[in-house]
C-alpha cells in the first residue's frame, strides 16, 4: 500500500520559478536604474534583464542553487537513511542553510567580488519557499526547534513522487509553470550562442 506524502516540486518548477524571480526583479533594478530605456515592452526588458543577470551572476550556480536542499537532503533521508529519517525534508530544509550560506559568502565577496555562496543562498531560501516549508515549523526553524520524522520509513518513494506529480495539482502546476516558463529562456539561449555555450559559461552573451 503506498504510503500518503506531500506535494513535491520538481525540477522544472524549482528551477524556472527561481529563475524567474531573479530576472524579473533584475528587470525592475533596471528600468529604475539612471539612463535606463523606459520605452522597451516587456518581453524586451525581460529578456535585456535576463542576459544582463547572466553577466552579474553564474546562472548555472543559481540553478543548482535551487535544487541544493533536495540535492543534499533527499539522499541522506531518503536512500542512504531511511529508517531513520523517512523523508527528503531534513537540515538543509532549514532556514539555517541559506543563512550559513550567505554568511559564509561574505569573505569571498570581499575579498575576490565572487557571489557564488549568496547565489547559492538565494537559490536555496526559494526552494524553501517553493516546498512551502513555514507549513512544517519543526524543520524550518531547526535546530531551534527539534526535526520531527514520519513514524514509518516511506516505501517506494520515488512512485509516490510520480503519483502525486499526476494527480496533485499542488504538484503538477509549477511543474507545467516551469515548463512553460523554460521555453523562451530555450529559444533565447539558441539565438544567443545556444545551450552548450551557457552550460560552458554560465553566461549568455
Amino acid at each position: 500500500m503506498h504510503r500518503k506524502i506531500g506535494a513535491h516540486m520538481l525540477i522544472l518548477g524549482h528551477t524556472s520559478i527561481t529563475l524567474g524571480v531573479a530576472v524579473v526583479a533584475e528587470a525592475l533594478y533596471e528600468r529604475h536604474a539612471p539612463g535606463a530605456m523606459t520605452s522597451l515592452g516587456v518581453l524586451p526588458r525581460l529578456r535585456s534583464a535576463f542576459v544582463s543577470l547572466s553577466h552579474t551572476v553564474d546562472l548555472r550556480i543559481l540553478l543548482v542553487g535551487s535544487l541544493l536542499p533536495d540535492i543534499i537532503d533527499k539522499p541522506v533521508g531518503i536512500l542512504f537513511f531511511p529508517d531513520v529519517f523517512g523523508t527528503g525534508r531534513l537540515f538543509c530544509h532549514a532556514l539555517i542553510f541559506p543563512l550559513v550560506l550567505a554568511i559564509a559568502g561574505v569573505v569571498p565577496y570581499l575579498k575576490t567580488g565572487s557571489n557564488a555562496l549568496f547565489v547559492l543562498a538565494y537559490g536555496s531560501t526559494m526552494h524553501l519557499v517553493l516546498d512551502s516549508m513555514w507549513l512544517k515549523t519543526s524543520t524550518l526553524f531547526w535546530p531551534i526547534t527539534r526535526l520531527s520524522f514520519p513514524a514509518l520509513p516511506p516505501t517506494d518513494w520515488l512512485g509516490n513522487v510520480f503519483l502525486t506529480l499526476l494527480t496533485n495539482p499542488s504538484a503538477y502546476l509549477p511543474e507545467i509553470a516551469g515548463g512553460i516558463l523554460l521555453v523562451p529562456v530555450l529559444l533565447l539561449l539558441n539565438r544567443r550562442g545556444g545551450v552548450l555555450h551557457f552550460l560552458r559559461t554560465g553566461t549568455v552573451d
